[in-house]
């Protein structure tokens, strides 16, 4: 058996919250991590790919915020729960 060896288990994505839970009137963005009411509403029912998507879609509204110019990312939006019924 190899000591050090490498796990198939897929590290999970790490939610973009700061604890600064507050969203902006203006941009409709949450202040502490540029995620939409639904991305945040719905965070832990997306799948790992559409987690990371979210955090791509953060990462250009940041951009956009600090050019001062552009069109946001849209919100993900609401999405069908990957939890099993009666878990």
């Amino acid at each position: 058996m190899k000591s050090g060896s490498s796990s198939n288990t897929p590290t999970p994505v790490r939610s973009p919250c700061v604890k600064v839970c507050q969203m902006d009137p203006v941009t409709a963005l949450c202040l502490g991590c540029s995620r939409t009411q639904e991305e945040r509403d719905w965070w832990v029912a997306y799948t790992d790919a559409q987690q990371r998507e979210v955090l791509q879609r953060c990462e250009q509204r940041r951009g956009v915020l600090a050019a001062g110019a552009g069109e946001f990312a849209p919100s993900m939006g609401i999405v069908v729960s990957r939890r099993k019924a009666g878990a």
